[in-house]
């Protein structure tokens, strides 16, 4: 094939550099010093005939002045760096007017080097070198965006202003950081406009995580949400922490059978660390190659937003929760045992409320140190946690006293699991350089008409005290000893606490 006028014959495995300016004498100056270096070199008197070249030759390197008519130098770059097919290709702009607000667009262009015209003498071969240093010539590239040159550039500039706007809106989001699940949501709505597909997935860990947000436009079942979410790769013991929003789309078909498909997740990051991925499954189909760069932009655009969410949070939890053990603190518990008092009332179900005090804890820390007494509360926080069920509350009372609110749950039942909950404890294994055993005293009390939150904690302390009075390790229940009824369950020694599911079934009367 003939060369272009302008263009020069190359060796093999040269450099191939096209050099766009619509002044001859600074094209000539340019091709001078990049010849000294042995690349071969292409001319075009504009970005119009530079993106024609694109068409037919391939090239390694783009040396382009800002200022031209019609299509300027940046717009050149822009396209370059919008069409996948040319993308890689090292790009230099060269500036007359070497003004801020011209390096700035012309860097966030996407140029990989910026030099101003005066500085030509001394410093272009220098740049040239240090940005093809580590390049190996190309000979393989094709522009993917055809037509005019004005139609590459309009393409790529609509696909840019579509990023942009997208992104844009992702920011916009900061303003639902206050709620967890709305700002799901939100995001989830967002996305569901530009994402073809039908089941999307954001999941965020942080001080609240980790938690799930789904949208299902697929088939999605009414009754039993747990193999729908199975099939998105959700757990069932997440089932608590997955907020779903249902809203069937005939296209992606009907029933109630799902099928995930293919899927693609991406990572919602800050710098090295992550906070959470989004992720969409194609269902019977395919995730299109648009929607999977949707969800990426998303993704990518979230890291800021999903960290202010994280710190928001974070801010809170340090004013409900105990330092050292993680637990809700006095203050917030109380709150908690308000609210769950009028929704115990309001629905007409039982609460208990459990007052557990570790025995002899100050000859622990007077034995083995301080810091042994803060691994005996944190050991036994984590068993409470870990033994309670998920809708219970647990709660550092202070020093070593914590409550334990029991939502819908008699009394008969309260009891059992606090005598479980006390024998489970005193089997827990010994804590690092601390006492072989270690063991509480739970005091009971349940609520009853006209009883207050403070008098339930009061009766609850007083019902502690006679189990400490009584020899400790035990379970005493307020009021019981006024009807004469036997206030302890005796559990034969040596016996293991049964798992948590199994006081659960008892409970719901299982």
């Amino acid at each position: 094939m003939p060369l272009k006028s302008g263009e020069r014959s190359e060796a093999p495995e040269q450099f191939r550099v096209l050099v766009v300016d619509d002044s001859p004498s600074v094209r000539h100056r340019v091709v001078e010093k990049l010849e000294t270096i042995g690349f071969a070199i292409t001319e075009a008197g504009s970005a119009e005939e530079a993106l024609d070249l694109t068409l037919e030759h391939s090239f390694d390197l783009v040396v382009s002045d800002v200022e031209m008519d019609a299509i300027t130098g940046v717009q050149l770059c822009r396209v370059f760096r919008g069409d996948p097919g040319m993308a890689d290709i090292a790009f230099m702009l060269l500036t007359a007017a070497d003004g801020a607000h011209t390096r700035f667009w012309g860097r966030n262009a996407g140029a990989d080097a910026y030099l101003s015209k005066d500085e030509m003498g001394e410093k272009l071969l220098p740049a040239v070198q240090a940005l093809m240093e580590g390049r190996t010539p190309c000979k393989t590239r094709v522009p993917q965006l055809q037509g005019t040159p004005l139609e590459r550039v309009s393409a790529v500039l609509d696909h840019h202003l579509f990023d942009v706007v997208l992104q844009s809106e992702v920011r916009r989001l900061m303003d639902y950081v206050n709620d967890r699940v709305e700002f799901g949501e939100r995001v989830l709505a967002l996305a569901a406009e530009v994402i073809g597909c039908p089941y999307l997935v954001l999941s965020l860990l942080g001080p609240e995580g980790p938690t799930y947000s789904v949208r299902a436009r697929g088939p999605w079942p009414e009754s039993n949400a747990v193999p729908g979410l199975a099939a998105l790769g959700i757990p069932e013991k997440s089932l608590g922490a997955t907020h779903t929003t249902v809203e069937q789309d005939p296209k992606f078909g009907t029933g109630e059978t799902v099928v995930g498909g293919a899927s693609e997740s991406y990572d919602i990051r800050v710098g090295q660390e992550t906070l959470g991925t989004l992720q969409v499954f194609g269902g019977a189909g395919t995730c299109g190659t648009g929607d999977l760069r949707s969800t990426e932009l998303i993704a990518d655009a979230l890291g800021v937003v999903v960290k202010s969410l994280f710190l928001i949070e974070e801010t809170k939890l340090l004013a409900l929760t105990d330092g050292l053990t993680g637990l809700y603190n006095r203050r917030h518990a109380t709150k908690r045992l308000e609210e769950e008092i009028a929704r115990a009332r309001r629905n007409n179900t039982g609460l208990c409320v459990a007052m557990c005090d570790v025995d002899h804890f100050k000859a622990i820390n007077d034995e083995f140190g301080h810091g042994a007494g803060d691994r005996v509360l944190q050991q036994i926080a984590a068993s409470l946690t870990e033994y309670v069920r998920r809708n219970d509350i647990v709660a550092r009372w202070g020093g070593e006293e914590f409550l334990v609110i029991f939502s819908e749950i008699k009394l008969t039942a309260a009891r059992i699991v606090a005598e479980r909950l006390r024998g489970r404890l005193a089997t827990t294994p010994q804590v690092e350089d601390g006492p072989e055993k270690i063991s509480v005293s739970i005091g009971l009390s349940m609520l009853r008409p006209g009883v207050t939150a403070d008098a339930l904690i009061e009766e609850a302390d007083q019902a502690l005290y006679r189990a400490k009075a009584r020899g400790r390790n035990r379970v005493e229940v307020a009021g019981e000893e006024r009807r004469g009824k036997p206030s302890t369950i005796m559990v034969r020694q040596g016996s293991q606490a049964p798992p948590a599911d199994e006081d659960q079934r008892q409970v719901d009367g299982k």
